[in-house]
């Protein structure tokens, strides 16, 4: 079964509903004409796609709204110091401990069944919120009490299954409502937390606020105070006061991820304390700890501390905080603070003048598409980053810092906005293209590419990993080593860069031979030894390895070809046929109708199997046998598994990054139902309200983030849908250097009416746009002066179709020399200036 007709309901809701393209075709009225003057098609400006465009307008950035404030913290409790605890608020701590968990001190009920603690908390009269900070946990089972009544269950929950150094998903909270009846008139209430007779973990809790709207604040020593909260970024002032037990705060929704400095007046009006500044991507994971962004976590303190004095201050955070979308701002300590002139300055992106001036485009009749598009393109953006702003590894105790260097130039492609800020070589496969297509910068990953070059061992291996400038280059990612060869000549296809080509071929001949000497005589590529892959370890002769090296040895001989080394080129692709009929003889298991992860782990996995596709290793019956087994066996609600099964080498998750290369699999086969099923059940989540609006790094079985808060929310090698969707939807690819010739050949998508885009070039911008009505598609194609283009329409069901009026192909047969029908489309050559191509019945 393919994954279209497994999740025939959600692909249908979420890729290709008739309201989402009406409510894209209302938003964006047809027939608005084109730059260039009226569109032949219809369709709307392409200038209209500029609303999608997340980038900011410029380096100051202020929030969006106000995520959440109230005006009484009534009290607060954190295990961090026993004098708040047993002093404070007359603990009752029964048989509970503290003890550090997710990088914080906690008190901990444990395992047992009925254990608990409690606190005496000030809340005045009417009803109250607890706030309250815990680890995370899959499993906790527990009750929250308040003056003796259940207030809360708190339930085992699967999307904190935190995968990282043991079971360390992350801080997390959660807010209790409490009626004023429970909450009584005394002025204090008794909180307890009580485990339930499967309690898992058992209640882990750093802290507890009790917080409302209205009212006074406790007496002293107790209670705090929020006025104003919209005003430290709208013109006015927020006022935080706080006495010995509480801690006021303001949660600032930046409306999507931003990334760089914090900046802000400070008021000190009464004693000095410090401000905190807490970060996280995901409202889920912002707590007063921060979300994880450094290796090993829980070890760096996250959040970020301020040091106040008495009077007026402009204060900046001298620490970026490379990716986030909420920022919380508290008082640590007693005093009173009036903030003003709250902004950040941006510092992604930041070779670039014209943040938001985007040289590529998308548009189509699917909304969600649009927004996708634009989301991958902005998640490269905020990846991209002054190779002196990395994150230092390993993390140490202590302040959090992003201060390492990662590679060499004003700025490099890395892998995300928050975390790791280094050059991967597989990440960069997918996030190169993504900025040549959007952005249009080529130096963030011309440094990248360059940069990794000057690390080639002497055996000629590339690096796949630079650890920063205190452990260097690292050999550890053979697989990566593959991946330069792909980057380096995508980097001449997007730019005609022959200076920087020829700067490095020597490099890729030399990285090359360095993969075919660990090709056994089996002919399948062993990497054992020479690192792990994206996310698992050494498979010594597996599918995805050898089929990746398949994959690359065709791209190395387009490089020699460019060269004029026909030989070697031939040396190339002899070697890809070895490999390949290797994989073919010894790694496919008929049963499953796939391949094997290797000789030594007969699960079935997808990155294997759909590079085998991709590269061509899988052709004919079993290239649609792999699809068929990606919906039988890999289909789940939430993307695509990695494995069929788990337990074995490859863990069993949902990885966007081996997703874009089913995207690609699927296209290769004309099975875009497939793909559009995979694109909507992966990505189509990440651009929900209380996410960051870019591309998660992965996903777990329960739909959340694998890593915990770990997890990196804008990762570039997530952003596949926006190539795919220029690429293969649009259909617009390089096929020479710098788009001296390149090709446009639509795959198109039921329920899609149109698409166009835009592509730079460094001889101009390609634009092209198609449109399916009734029993005709029509596309339009502008190629800049000095390139051709070979241009497609569908073939199936066309009885004629014509260029600029003139028939080319009529009833099966060609009319014009050149005109060939291969893939699905009647595919036209020789393309110059502006065209338009109909297919008609």
């Amino acid at each position: 079964m393919t994954p279209a007709k497994k999740f025939a309901r959600a692909h249908v809701s979420a890729v290709t509903s008739l309201t989402l393209a009406a409510a894209a075709l209302a938003a964006v009225p047809a027939g608005a004409a084109s730059a260039s003057g009226p569109d032949p098609l219809g369709l709307p400006s392409l200038s209209r796609a500029g609303h999608y465009v997340l980038a900011p307008s410029g380096r100051t950035v202020r929030p969006a709204r106000v995520g959440e404030a109230y005006g009484v913290n009534g009290d607060y409790v954190s295990a961090d110091s026993a004098a708040s605890e047993t002093a404070g608020h007359g603990l009752e701590a029964g048989t509970s401990t503290t003890g550090k968990a997710d990088g914080v001190m906690v008190r901990q009920t444990g395992a047992e069944a009925g254990a608990g603690f409690a606190y005496t908390m000030r809340a005045g009269p009417g009803p109250v919120t607890l706030r309250v900070e815990e680890a995370g946990s899959a499993t906790a089972h527990y009750d929250v009490l308040v003056n003796g009544t259940v207030v809360h269950e708190r339930k085992p929950d699967p999307a904190q299954a935190g995968v990282w150094s043991g079971d360390k998903d992350g801080l997390v909270h959660y807010a209790v409502d409490v009626p004023a009846r429970v909450a009584g008139s005394s002025g204090t209430i008794k909180v307890e937390f009580r485990n339930a007779d499967d309690p898992g973990q058992g209640a882990r809790i750093h802290a507890v606020w009790t917080l409302a709207q209205h009212g006074r604040a406790s007496a002293a020593p107790y209670g705090a105070t929020v006025r104003n909260p919209v005003g430290a970024f709208h013109g006015g002032t927020t006022t935080l006061a706080s006495n010995d037990y509480g801690r006021p705060y303001v949660i600032y929704d930046f409306g999507k991820e931003v990334g760089g400095q914090v900046q802000v007046t400070a008021d000190v009006r009464k004693g000095t304390p410090k401000l905190g500044l807490a970060f996280s991507e995901s409202g889920q994971y912002l707590t007063t700890a921060s979300d994880y962004s450094q290796d090993p976590v829980g070890l760096a303190t996250e959040t970020h501390y301020l040091d106040t004095k008495a009077g007026r201050t402009a204060m900046t955070d001298p620490v970026i905080r490379g990716g986030f979308r909420y920022l919380m701002v508290f008082l640590d300590g007693p005093g009173e603070v009036r903030l003003s002139d709250l902004r950040l300055k941006f510092t992604a992106d930041p070779a670039n003048p014209d943040l938001d001036g985007y040289k590529g485009a998308f548009l189509s009749s699917d909304d969600t598409l649009n927004r996708l598009w634009y989301a991958g393109a902005y998640t490269v953006q905020m990846a991209t980053i002054d190779p002196k702003t990395g994150r230092p590894y390993p993390g140490q105790e202590g302040p959090v810092r992003n201060d390492a260097i990662v590679g060499e130039g004003d700025s490099v492609i890395s892998d995300g906005a928050k975390r790791d800020r280094m050059i991967w070589g597989g990440d960069n496969a997918v996030s190169d293209a993504v900025s040549y297509l959007t952005t249009g910068q080529s130096d963030p990953a011309a440094n990248a590419v360059a940069f990794m070059a000057k690390g080639q061992s002497p055996q000629g291996q590339i690096p796949g990993l630079y650890l920063t400038d205190k452990l260097g280059y690292n050999m550890g990612w053979g697989e990566y080593a593959a991946w330069w060869v792909g980057n380096y000549w995508t980097h001449y296809l997007y730019t005609g860069d022959k200076a920087f080509f020829d700067k490095w071929y020597d490099a890729m001949k030399k990285n090359v031979a360095w993969m075919q000497s660990k090709v056994g005589s089996d002919g399948l590529l062993d990497m054992k030894g020479a690192g792990g892959t994206w996310g698992y370890g050494n498979e010594g002769k597996g599918t995805y390895v050898s089929s990746l090296y398949v994959h690359v040895l065709g791209q190395a001989a387009q490089a020699a070809e460019a060269q004029g080394d026909a030989a070697l080129a031939k040396t190339y692709r002899d070697s890809a046929a070895r490999t390949a009929k290797a994989v073919n003889d010894n790694l496919w298991d008929p049963a499953a109708g796939a391949y094997k992860v290797g000789p030594t782990d007969a699960n079935h996995p997808q990155d294997g199997n759909a590079m085998a596709v991709v590269a061509g290793v899988a052709t004919g019956d079993r290239a649609k046998s792999v699809l068929k087994f990606f919906g039988d066996r890999l289909a789940d609600p939430h993307g695509d598994l990695t494995v069929d099964k788990a337990g074995g080498v490859v863990p069993q998750y949902i990885s966007p990054f081996v997703s874009g290369q089913s995207l690609l699999a699927y296209a290769s086969q004309g099975d875009m139902a497939g793909a559009m099923s995979v694109l909507g059940r992966t990505w189509y989540p990440m651009l929900g309200k209380d996410t960051p609006g870019t591309l998660w790094e992965n996903v777990s079985t329960a739909g959340a983030p694998q890593l915990g808060s770990y997890t990196s929310l804008s990762h570039g090698w997530a952003a596949s849908p926006t190539s795919f969707l220029t690429n293969q939807v649009l259909g617009v690819t390089p096929a020479s250097g710098g788009f001296s010739t390149f090709t446009v050949l639509p795959h198109p998508v039921k329920g899609l009416t149109w698409a166009e885009g835009k592509v730079p070039t460094p001889r101009g911008d390609i634009t092209a746009a198609w449109k399916q009505r009734g029993t005709t598609f029509t596309l339009r194609v502008a190629a800049p002066g000095g390139t051709t283009a070979t241009a497609g329409v569908p073939a199936s069901g066309a009885s004629e179709v014509r260029v600029n009026g003139s028939v080319v192909w009529r009833n099966g047969t060609a009319v014009k020399p050149g005109v060939v029908v291969r893939d699905g489309l009647v595919q036209v050559p020789g393309l110059t200036g502006s065209s338009v191509l109909t297919a008609s019945r």
